[in-house]
């Protein structure tokens, strides 16, 4: 008897155990990733009689989404409305209890949907007694001036496809992030279909998630690897207008020949053949492989609470040869990024070789406006020290002034910047740009690609189409209509 007693006894506590492990785990560990599943029918059901929190841009006024209060026969829900429209979506993105949610809407859930742990007492008792528990304010880091006009400016262009992107070089701080084509987030549920259909590919965010060749602008990488190997700005390289490597032949655009130039001109003129040489004899693949990581490369930024695809230079190290490494040093062979991550270069070498943390979001706030929580900036890494970046700063300034790069110019200011054609058969080159001003104090970093943008510069580079883009982005904001 009592050992049928004491199985029974082991049997209820093996069964109470599961139970408190299981009760565990899903109020625990899977209790975030329930509540940011829209087709949670508790959630859906929460969305629907609850009020999400406002999402705002960097002004704290601008309204960018918001709940708004419908009356039906069963009572009163709330829809889901999108102030700023398509020129916001890519990072505001949508929230349907039919397709799921994308953006800030599913990144920031937890604090819009008032399921993150309660941080007042009003919160706390609505919790305890189960009443209604309307959602937390994001304040994110956009100028909405800015973003606009980046969404304009990629409007405008031939093909219609691009991204764009701005940031403080020394806070971390998004200020502009932008897709093109984009979509209507208020009509999602009527015209999502259409939408995933589009080969456009309107839904997707091609600023963070495409992943493209980054041309002439990773030349700003090579000259960093360079630099730190000890090629200075006056050394001199002689350009026949051709480099033959094993199984591949390196030539300039248009085949030119550039015959002697320094370094700092090879990155004014954008020489392919120079830049080929350097890597080989010069840098070699390890340090330049560990230059383009410390700028971010191969870094998915799982801490960004938007989805970021990890740039890539196309083969592990121990697999380069001369024929890769040749074209990997003016961003072609399999390298590919996105403005996200060659704007972020572009401010590395801005904020004397310091890489922050990127933020989109600057605050939450309460129901009632108390701010909840506000991140400092903070230091991703050092990619180069103090002396590097203010000697490659000098250069880039260099590819405007003796470049004249007239359509980069901001009255007044000086600008870095750097060009960039990538080549993307069988279509044009995409046209890229990437620059920070005031170049010895910078502000703002920025990065635009227009995809195809195939219109060829005074020096030889694709990046027409986007140098105006990024020029109107520094000049608005340091004009201070963006701000």
């Amino acid at each position: 008897m009592n050992a049928h007693v004491r199985r029974t006894f082991y049997l209820f506590a093996a069964g109470f155990v599961a139970l408190v492990g299981m009760l565990a785990y899903w109020q625990v560990y899977a209790r975030e990733s329930l509540a940011n599943n829209p087709q949670n029918g508790l959630q859906t059901q929460r969305a629907l009689e609850t009020p999400r929190g406002l999402i705002l841009a960097g002004d704290g006024e601008t309204v960018l989404a918001e709940s708004v209060r419908r009356k039906t026969e069963s009572g009163r829900v709330y829809d889901r409305v999108y102030p700023g429209g398509e020129a916001f979506s890519s990072v505001v993105g949508y929230w349907s209890t039919k397709y799921g949610a994308t953006g800030i809407e599913i990144g920031q859930n937890s604090e819009l949907s008032g399921t993150a742990e309660p941080a007042t007492l009003d919160a706390l008792i609505n919790q305890m007694t189960g009443g209604p528990q309307p959602g937390n304010n994001v304040v994110l880091t956009l100028d909405p001036e800015l973003q606009r006009i980046a969404y304009e400016g990629l409007a405008a262009t031939a093909t219609g496809r691009g991204s764009a992107m701005a940031v403080d070089p020394k806070t971390g701080e998004i200020l502009a992030l932008v897709s093109y084509p984009s979509y209507d987030p208020n009509n999602i549920d009527e015209n999502f279909p259409e939408l995933a259909n589009d080969p456009t590919t309107p839904l997707y965010n091609r600023a963070t998630q495409s992943l493209y060749p980054p041309g002439s602008t990773f030349k700003v990488i090579t000259s960093a690897a360079a630099l730190k190997a000890g090629v200075r700005p006056s050394d001199e390289f002689f350009d026949p207008g051709f480099l033959d490597t094993p199984g591949y032949r390196v030539v300039n655009y248009q085949r030119k020949d550039f015959g002697r130039l320094t370094f700092a001109e090879a990155l004014v003129f954008s020489v392919n053949v120079i830049f080929a040489k350097i890597a080989i004899k010069e840098v070699g693949p390890e340090l330049l492989y560990q230059t383009a990581r410390d700028f971010g490369f191969g870094d998915p930024y799982d801490d960004f609470p938007l989805p970021v695809s990890a740039s890539d230079l196309g083969y592990p190290v121990d697999q380069w040869v001369e024929g890769n490494t040749a074209q990997i040093s003016f961003g072609q062979d399999r390298v590919s990024s996105n403005v996200f991550e060659m704007g972020l270069a572009a401010a590395t070498v801005a904020n004397d070789g310091v890489m922050m943390d990127p933020r989109i979001v600057r605050e939450v706030r309460s129901p009632d406006g108390i701010i909840l929580d506000r991140p400092a900036p903070s230091t991703r890494h050092r990619a180069l020290d103090v002396g590097t970046a203010q000697t490659l700063n000098g250069m880039m300034q260099g590819v405007i002034t003796t470049g004249q790069l007239t359509e980069a110019e901001v009255p007044g200011v000086e600008v870095a910047g750097k060009t960039g054609t990538a080549e993307a058969p069988p279509g044009q080159p995409h046209s890229w740009f990437v620059a920070f001003a005031p170049a010895e104090d910078p502000e703002i970093a920025v990065a635009v690609m227009v995809e195809n943008g195939g219109e060829i510069g005074p020096q030889g580079d694709a990046a027409t189409p986007a140098i105006p883009i990024a020029q109107d982005i520094m000049e608005a904001y340091l004009k201070g209509e963006g701000r």
